[in-house]
């Protein structure tokens, strides 16, 4: 056997381990991903849009929703400084409207009366 023989053996194991890792975490992506899908229903989600006053720029829209995204139960949101308001998708048996409104209101900003999205 030569060097080089010996070298694309080893090289050629290696690729073949990663590649059977690879498979592995694939496997494991899928299963957790059609699990989370199947576990979580999005009919029970629902949505509001909540006017935001005291939000003038940029860095206030970007606290705002990091704030309210890291709230339990809150699943996307959405805040517009032109509009000056936020959309929010959550799941009423985790959090209420008027919890991630209180969030809105301990950072300085006035929210305002949820209205059920359409």
């Amino acid at each position: 056997m030569t060097i080089t023989g010996g070298m694309l053996g080893r090289a050629g194991m290696r690729w073949g381990v990663l590649l059977f890792i690879l498979a592995l975490v694939t496997a494991l992506l899928v299963s957790v991903v059609v699990g989370t899908s199947s576990a979580s229903d999005n009919s029970a989600e629902k949505t509001v849009i909540v006017p935001v006053a005291g939000m003038s720029c940029v860095s206030c829209a970007a606290a705002i929703k990091r704030s309210v995204k890291n709230l339990k139960g809150v699943s996307e949101i959405e805040v517009s400084l032109a509009t000056r308001s936020m959309r929010v998708t959550y799941t009423p048996d985790v959090i209420s409207p008027d919890r991630i409104v209180a969030a809105v209101n301990a950072l300085g900003y006035q929210a305002g009366r949820p209205v059920a999205e359409k």
